[in-house]
């Protein structure tokens, strides 16, 4: 994919920099980030980044950098979000990540929500670290969204524009509050939509609270009493809203009512003291400040008789919530602590004291194993005195409280705890009058902690003889699958035993689950037989969807067969992906939609699943799996191909354009791979390999299979051309749905280059001789540099005609001679090594006859050749060459030749010794064509051929030299006279 240039690349390399840093550092005690980066992301984020734009080719790129920095710093906020330097550090890295992920929305209305809520949780989070100056960068690009989604022919759903609008001047509020403008915020405020869903109604009395609080703590009552009226009016009506259920209400309701008695107090005015007698009434009789006075002896005669006097009038106020207590809850717990070592009057004062204790307790912020001792204790004093197991309803209070303790407990991934909290709930007294959906889940959720933990054995008695043993409870069949695994025995029958044959609900979210926990446990056959029972589900007519949508199942399921890839290929894990990937596009031509239409595979995952395909391909192409690239790619064009028809519908509109490229030259490597393999079909070697050799591989005998094997190697070759036309068709086309980028140009140009070696290679083999004499006469079309030696190779393996042939190989040489490098490439070393057996060669077809002809005369002598002058060209460049290794001065008309492309050491550097084997054949083939020109008379060229002949063989080193030079002398000698 294309690169981002300018500034946008910068911004890209900085927050690679910071992925690669934040994925490894040290959670607990190393810094985040060092001093520079620090500075540099400072200067970075002055600059104001939110407003950079980028073209279609980098978003790719950009969204996959931007969405790794964003998880970075959601994951270090649980380990080192007690830290608040780190905080602040981390919301500055979350403000980068959103610059690079902003530059990557596409411009159409599903982008411009994508980058407005994410603008919006960015600004949000820049406010609660007080960093003003980049929450009002990115709340102007915010701005800018908003206005762009709004017009109503876009057909935004009315309640998502109210939403986003209500959540954009809440942040405006609180950053003018911030900055010290009141008027700003009371502007922003009269322009909140009015509130229709509960969500908006929260919101806008948390921040009404937020200010009131804060003007409180800042000693302005004034502004805190109107903020505070607001806080308590919304939270009454969001009270309503929610039926009565919002569970909050009477924490909330408890502390913005004191609030706004304490800043009654402070303000000298008829309106505060009516406000303050109001509030001051609700208050008195609010449960919290019954049980706080009850705690502390206030209001309540002396003694055990008092006591339970305060006790039962807290009773009779109370209803049990998730905790209407947000003040002196740990005094409270205490009170309630001790009454419960006591005996009570009734059972329901009991029961209702203990749901009290464990409300006040899953609120108390002391340690976890400290709270779970204190109720142990506290359990354990009830059983003492005999008193029965708590009623259904208790219980079920009860087990809510501790589960909300647990899931404290698994949020910090800290299993013992969350162990010890669920073998509190599976006591007895609390258990066995939980209704049985209760009972399940806590006991799925005790077996899940028992595999993290290690407690094999303790889970398998758990499963064995636990309460959810049915088929369509698919939780329990993965907890069991991921504990035979760990067990080390066989899963593969699992799923014809256990999961029922039958669609139920969760079962492909389970199948999943059960896929990613092999793959955990470096088990491939095991996630393959996961997803060929997903695939089954995925292809039924009756399917739930209840989990995720279709689309994020094939997503998922993509995502994991990827991942397997990365270890190696087999048969199994082709067909597999052969197969998903063609249910998914099935799906996806049936299914795809408008962003805010009804149907389910949205662009945004159309975008995903071509992508995802391509790199799919890509690894492929790496490993022994290469034959399956082909077809993997054409799944990639044809969701590409479904992205366009939904994204563009417009005619001539060839987007996503890089992408089509990147495929096409894919698939060109791909089919050249396959067509040489057919050559050699005992070498299945991977891309890499055949990339990196420049040197053919000679054409092997084959027989049998002849016939099939050259039509299958034509087919493979006809893919190549037909490819390379698609290229072309595509380089350098321009439409107005993406942007230009210099760097994916670039690419492009370096990767039609070598797609132009691969067009001459199949044309060579296809024997289309117009088309390679065409593509050698053309500076354009001709293959680079780097190519020149597997094109002699070619052009020598495969038996051009000698006219064609001599062609290609005299330019070749003749276009060395304009390359001046210094030093040397790689390349030019390697070429000049070769260059005695390419001359070789060259002379071999230079000296050939015209035609091979069985005629009598002149042409059986071999007289009339290819190429005379290309012949004695080579001769005076072996001479040339040989002569300037032995610092022989060489004949003066040599340097008129044009063979002359390379000049020895002087231009390469390199200590150069010429072949003595090759010297010996070139002069051997030299003088026999000399004894040619002799019997048909021509004795002056029989003594020019004759005389290089000797002069060759004199550079041939030792006795084996001499003893030519002297066989050679004496036949000339036997045929002039001499």
């Amino acid at each position: 994919m294309a690169q981002p240039s300018g500034p946008r690349q910068a911004l890209a390399d900085l927050a690679c920099a910071l992925h690669t840093t934040l994925s490894t550092v040290d959670t607990k005690t190393n810094p985040l980030l060092s001093s520079n980066t620090i500075f540099r992301l400072d200067s970075d984020l002055n600059s104001n980044p939110f407003c950079l734009l980028t073209n279609a080719s980098g978003r790719d790129q950009l969204d996959m950098i931007g969405t790794l920095l964003w998880n970075d710093c959601t994951e270090l906020m649980i380990s080192r979000g007690h830290n608040p330097e780190d905080v602040l550090l981390l919301g500055k890295v979350r403000a980068l990540a959103f610059a690079v992920l902003n530059m990557a929305v596409s411009p159409d209305l599903l982008g411009s929500l994508r980058a407005l809520d994410l603008a919006l949780k960015t600004a949000r989070i820049c406010i609660v670290n007080q960093q003003r100056e980049i929450a009002l960068n990115i709340l102007s690009v915010a701005a800018r969204r908003l206005e762009s989604v709004q017009p109503a022919h876009l057909g935004l759903d009315p309640a998502i524009n109210r939403t986003l609008t209500t959540r954009y001047f809440l942040l405006r509020i609180r950053l003018a509050w911030l900055q010290d403008r009141v008027d700003i915020a009371e502007h922003f405020f009269t322009k909140i939509p009015t509130p229709v869903v509960s969500n908006d109604e929260e919101s806008i009395f948390e921040t009404c609270f937020i200010i009131g609080d804060s003007a409180l703590a800042r000693r302005l009552p004034d502004i805190a009493i109107t903020w505070l009226q607001r806080a308590r009016d919304h939270l009454q009506s969001l009270h309503i809203m929610t039926q009565m259920q919002f569970p909050e209400y009477y924490n909330w309701n408890l502390v913005v009512r004191h609030s706004l008695v304490v800043a009654c107090t402070r303000v000298k005015s008829i309106q505060s003291t009516i406000i303050y007698d109001i509030e001051t009434r609700a208050l008195r009789e609010h449960p919290a400040v019954v049980l706080f006075d009850l705690s502390m002896g206030h209001n309540n005669p002396p003694g055990r008789d008092g006591s339970l006097r305060g006790l039962k009038s807290l009773i009779e106020k109370m209803t049990l919530t998730d905790m209407n207590m947000p003040i002196g809850s740990d005094n409270g717990m205490e009170a309630f602590r001790i009454l419960l070592m006591r005996p009570l009057p009734t059972r329901e004062w009991t029961e209702k004291c203990f749901v009290a204790f464990i409300l006040l307790l899953s609120r108390s912020e002391v340690s976890d194993s400290k709270r779970i001792r204190t109720l142990r204790a506290v359990i354990d004093a009830l059983e003492k005195r005999g008193y029965p197991s708590i009623s259904a309803s208790a219980a079920h209070a009860t087990v809510i409280c501790i589960w909300k303790m647990t899931g404290g407990a698994l949020l910090k991934k800290d299993y013992w705890t969350a162990q010890s909290w669920l073998q509190v709930c599976s006591d007895p007294k609390i258990f066995q009058h939980c209704s049985l959906s209760i009972q399940i889940a806590i006991q799925k959720k005790l077996v899940a902690c028992y595999l993290q933990t290690g407690h094999i054995t303790a889970a398998r008695r758990l499963i064995d003889r636990g309460l959810f043993q049915s088929q369509v409870d698919c939780e329990r069949m993965y907890l069991s699958y991921k504990l035979t695994l760990l067990e080390g025995k066989d899963g593969s029958g699992y799923f014809y035993l256990g999961f029922p044959l039958h669609p139920v609900p969760h079962k492909q979210m389970s199948l999943l689950s059960c896929a990613m926990e092999a793959q955990r446990q470096h088990k491939p056959e095991e996630v393959l037989n996961c997803l060929d029972q997903f695939i089954k589900c995925l292809t039924s007519d009756d399917i739930y969807h209840h989990d995720f949508s279709a689309a994020e199942h094939y997503i998922f399921a993509i995502t994991l067969l990827s991942e397997e890839l990365s270890k190696g290929f087999n048969q199994r894990l082709g067909d597999c992906i052969e197969t998903v990937l063609q249910s998914a596009l099935s799906y996806a031509k049936e299914n795809s939609m408008f962003e805010g239409g009804d149907q389910e595979v949205s662009v945004t995952q159309l975008q995903w699943l071509y992508f995802a395909t391509y790199k799919i391909a890509l690894k492929l192409i790496t490993s022994s799996g290469f034959l399956w690239t082909t077809s993997v790619l054409d799944h990639s064009r044809d969701f590409a191909l479904q992205y366009r028809q939904i994204a563009y519908p417009e005619m001539g509109s060839k987007a996503p354009r890089p992408h089509f490229f990147a495929v096409a030259y894919l698939r060109l490597l791909a089919s050249s791979l396959k067509a040489r393999c057919e050559d050699d079909p005992t070498e299945k070697v991977g891309f890499n390999s055949f990339y990196s050799k420049q040197r053919l591989r000679p054409r092997l005998s084959r027989c049998g299979h002849a016939e099939n094997t050259d039509y299958l190697q034509a087919s493979h070759y006809e893919d190549v051309r037909a490819c390379f036309q698609q290229l072309s068709d595509l380089h350098g086309w321009k439409d107005g749905e993406e942007e230009t980028d210099d760097n994916a140009d670039f690419k492009e140009d370096r990767h039609r280059n070598i797609a132009q070696f691969f067009y001459l290679e199949a044309a060579m083999h296809l024997s289309k001789w117009k088309d390679v004499a065409s593509i050698c006469a053309s500076d354009d079309a001709f293959p680079d540099p780097k190519f020149y030696a597997p094109t002699i190779d070619l052009t020598l393996q495969l038996k051009l005609p000698p006219k064609l042939a001599i062609h290609i190989i005299k330019r070749i040489v003749s276009k060395l001679k304009k390359l001046q490098d210094d030093p040397p490439t790689t390349w030019q070393r390697d070429f000049r090594a070769s260059l005695p057996r390419y001359l070789h060669c060259l002379f071999t077809l230079a000296i050939g006859p015209v035609q091979n002809t069985s005629s009598s005369g002149i042409a059986c002598l071999d007289v009339e050749m290819a190429d005379s002058e290309v012949a004695e060209e080579v001769l005076d460049k072996v001479l040339a060459m040989a002569d300037e290794e032995a610092g022989v001065e060489g004949d003066a008309h040599i340097a008129e030749h044009g063979l002359h492309a390379i000049q020895a050491k002087s231009e390469l550097a390199e200590v150069f010794t010429y072949p003595a084997a090759e010297l010996i054949q070139i002069a051997t083939m030299a003088f026999n064509k000399a004894v040619d020109f002799y019997r048909v008379t021509r004795d002056a060229d029989c003594q020019r051929w004759a005389d290089k002949a000797i002069r060759i063989s004199q550079l041939v080193p030792g006795a084996q030299g001499k003893l030519l030079v002297g066989t050679l002398q004496k036949r000339l000698g036997s045929l002039i006279g001499v």
